[in-house]
């Protein structure tokens, strides 16, 4: 194994290069300015040398910091991380202290550079020339912030600023070559609702196919595997039923490209605040009035804010403008607000008809901190929790 010092003097050889003003070298921060990963390493041998590496990464950039404050990119990093998540002046003064971070000020410079950038980024990629076929998706949401003060005192109170986020997601450029371009067009969209007026509903739109309820029968009888195979195990594993699930069709992993917009100080939980909203997005995406509405713009929202929005259209109506019609406007629920609200809808539908807070309660959930509305992780855990637990009991 390498001693310290043999990862050491390479870096600090480098450091004095840095230390004329004159002739200024950036040296490439450590592994974690690139992002936070975790391996397991193979061998005992191979975790000690990832250990010394790391830990020489990390003390590099903290001599070339004292020596040349410009040569700051783990500080910068972690300065930004460390705003980020809320820490005090203080927390950041002693990490500047030691060589670990930079300024607050700093911080809020790069932060500021980065908005710049950021928003010229966006104006480009909402250009409708850059976007022949069809808009970037935009995706908003209501968000509370509660701005906490630790010492009290006259004007120095504790607030809630309410807003509305959200982002813009551009879409993959290999599926935009396989649609058909008649068929996404504004016109296109115009007609489909249209022809919805005469469509017919049957019972059986609703209902699942045969390979659907196959599917789902295949998923529970996984899911009482395994249990199952906590009380005893299969006589004959290659017959058994397999503990996990069968595959589904898999959507594509590829990390989308997202682009945040600005946090707006105006509420989309009335129709006043959704046209706010809409006069926010045009600026941000330097769009003009006729540029905005007379493309097709699919959008992201949940159930109140796509209340809101038609309300706002049938205020406007009718209307020759398209600023009012707001017919150009496709809102869809968002996926994990639709699995949210079903999923909540559920647990509280069993939480007090069938009992499951005595369940909880025996698991040692308080029950009045069960439902949390505002976790969904939490919420679905006891949910899998509650089905394990009694499938275990008619089991047992």
């Amino acid at each position: 194994m390498k001693s310290m010092l043999d990862w050491i003097q390479p870096c600090v050889s480098q450091t004095e290069a840095v230390a004329k003003p004159k002739d200024i070298i950036i040296t490439i921060g450590p592994k974690e300015v690139a992002g936070i990963g975790y391996t397991t390493p193979g061998t005992s041998q191979e975790g000690g040398n990832e250990r010394a590496h790391r830990m020489a990464t990390t003390i590099c950039p903290m001599v070339a910091f004292g020596k040349n404050q410009r040569n700051n990119s783990l500080q910068l990093h972690n300065t930004v991380r460390l705003f980020a998540c809320g820490a005090s002046e203080r927390v950041h003064e002693y990490m500047n202290y030691i060589g670990l971070s930079s300024l607050h000020s700093t911080a809020l410079s790069a932060l500021k550079t980065l908005a710049v950038e950021s928003a010229e980024t966006l104006k480009s990629l909402m250009k409708v020339k850059n976007n022949p076929l069809i808009a970037p998706s935009i995706c908003i949401n209501n968000i509370d912030i509660e701005q906490h003060v630790h010492q009290v005192s006259v004007g120095n109170l504790s607030n809630i600023v309410r807003g509305t986020w959200g982002y813009i997601h551009v879409p993959n450029q290999r599926l935009l070559k396989t649609l058909n371009a008649s068929e996404i067009s504004l016109g296109a969209y115009q007609r489909s609702l249209e022809s919805i007026k005469g469509m017919g509903i049957n019972p059986s739109m609703f209902l699942p196919t045969i390979q659907e309820e196959q599917s789902e029968i295949n998923v529970i009888k996984s899911q009482i595997s395994r249990v199952l195979s906590s009380l005893a195990d299969p006589k004959g594993k290659v017959s058994a039923y397999p503990t996990k699930p069968c595959e589904i069709e898999l959507i594509s992993h590829e990390p989308p490209e997202l682009h945040m917009l600005k946090l707006m100080d105006a509420l989309d939980n009335s129709a006043k605040g959704v046209g706010q909203v809409f006069e926010s997005i045009m600026k941000q995406a330097g769009l003009s009035v006729e540029g905005f509405f007379g493309r097709f713009q699919p959008m992201d929202g949940d159930l109140g804010t796509v209340k809101n929005f038609n309300c706002l259209r049938a205020q406007q109506a009718p209307s020759k403008y398209p600023e009012n019609r707001l017919d150009n406007m496709l809102f869809q629920l968002g996926a994990s607000h639709t699995l949210w609200n079903v999923g909540s809808s559920i647990f509280t539908l069993h939480f007090t008809n069938c009992g499951a807070w005595q369940h909880l309660e025996a698991l040692g959930f308080p029950a009045e901190k069960a439902i949390q509305k505002k976790d969904f992780t939490l919420m679905i855990n006891q949910m899998e929790r509650l089905f394990e637990d009694n499938v275990y009991h008619f089991l047992r």
